[in-house]
């Protein structure tokens, strides 16, 4: 009897060593770590992904959580600063002890906290950066939500292609000078291939460039009417505001980020009706039920920075969430991961294309819709529904 009784505590312990040795659980609660922009000049797209996570939050925790487990979003600021990244997830890991990670920051701060999230085996949700070097290659760990820019730029440009009609038609790229800007010109070299049209310059800037005079006078020089501008928020602005002060006649596709409030404020006294590719919804019933749940768990100010980074937050943490359900009480790293490896049409009501993850890149979301800006008005109008590329 006493040999029986050691083994089965020797066998109890074990497991619950097992068990323990993943953080950020307790019978009440579950703790998801958030490195976000919460600083500086992009501090709005940093507010905008803080308020998608309280949203999924509170509607989870309200529904009753985890299997009874409320979730704790834990946040740290990294400025937009890869090395701050690093240091903001091992704070995350070490002090706060987080279960999980679906706040991520840009595309470089996610690739400098890789290593951690490799080594601690950290289930993460990317929905800020689904750039081509966050799943290629594949980190067991690691979803990602979203297109990627090159399929964004291929999209736009395919629709000016057979859409427009653009006359005598010459094709233009400026782009920054980094694996972004990189990502970007892939997608435009394919459609430049595919189409076989005539290429004008194909340029490159510094990150944080303010004038474009020289390089927009190059575009005009050469004939561009079609142009990919790789540039983002006031990059974007000053790339069409140079356009504009050469009278230039343009098709425009543009990076996602210009569909937000403050990039359309900047971009639209230019005058160019430009395009945007994006993976979410903008307007329609989904964002219409989505804002009605804002207004319910967030405050005023939260509700009025709200952009497409809100979106997809909501709908990344609600993926996550998720996978750790279908863990039951025994909740794991390894499970969740192992969950969210089979996650298939995940439904996110229509705030994005539905989730799928049973991918050999772990990558959903992919589908994009093409927006067009009225600049009169600063509203967009779908051009294209849901549409892989």
């Amino acid at each position: 009897m006493k040999k029986t009784l050691f083994a089965l505590a020797a066998a109890l312990l074990a497991s619950t060593a097992a068990y323990a040795q993943d953080p950020g659980v307790s019978d009440t609660e579950i703790k998801i770590g958030d490195v976000n922009i919460m600083t500086g000049p992009a501090s709005f797209i940093g507010k905008a992904v803080s308020v998608g996570s309280k949203i999924a939050a509170a509607e989870i925790n309200e529904a009753g959580g985890v299997n009874g487990r409320k979730i704790t979003v834990v946040t740290e600021d990294d400025g937009y600063v890869p090395a701050r990244s690093f240091q903001a997830l091992t704070k995350l890991i070490e002090v706060d002890g987080i279960f999980a990670l679906n706040g991520t920051s840009g595309t470089a701060n996610v690739l400098a906290m890789m290593p951690l999230i490799e080594e601690n085996n950290l289930p993460t949700v990317v929905t800020t950066a689904p750039n081509e070097l966050v799943y290629n290659p594949v980190r067991p760990s690691v979803f990602t939500v979203g297109a990627s820019y090159s399929d964004a730029f291929y999209g736009q440009l395919k629709y000016i292609h057979e859409n427009m009609k653009v006359e005598n038609p010459v094709y233009g790229l400026i782009r920054q000078d980094d694996d972004f800007g990189a990502s970007i010109e892939h997608g435009y070299d394919r459609a430049i291939k595919e189409f076989g049209v005539k290429e004008g310059p194909r340029i490159r800037f510094k990150k944080g460039t303010a004038n474009y005079a020289a390089e927009m006078a190059q575009m005009k020089q050469a004939g561009v009417n079609v142009l990919a501008n790789g540039g983002i928020i006031a990059g974007a602005a000053n790339i069409l505001g140079e356009a504009r002060k050469l009278d230039m006649d343009l098709q425009i596709a543009s990076v996602w980020s210009e569909d937000m409030p403050p990039s359309v404020n900047l971009s639209a006294p230019a005058g160019y009706d430009y395009l945007v590719a994006d993976y979410v919804a903008l307007d329609g019933p989904a964002i219409d039920a989505f804002m009605e749940k804002a207004r319910k768990y967030a405050s005023e100010d939260e509700v009025a920075a709200i952009n497409r980074y809100t979106y997809l937050t909501y709908v990344g943490l609600h993926a996550l969430a998720e996978g750790m359900k279908r863990c039951g009480k025994e909740l794991t790293r390894a499970c969740t991961i192992e969950q969210l490896r089979g996650l298939k049409d995940f439904d996110t009501q229509g705030v994005s294309a539905p989730i799928s993850f049973d991918n050999e890149k772990q990558l959903s979301g992919t589908a994009l819709k093409i927006y067009q800006l009225n600049s009169k008005d600063k509203t967009f109008k779908t051009l294209q529904d849901f549409t892989q590329y």
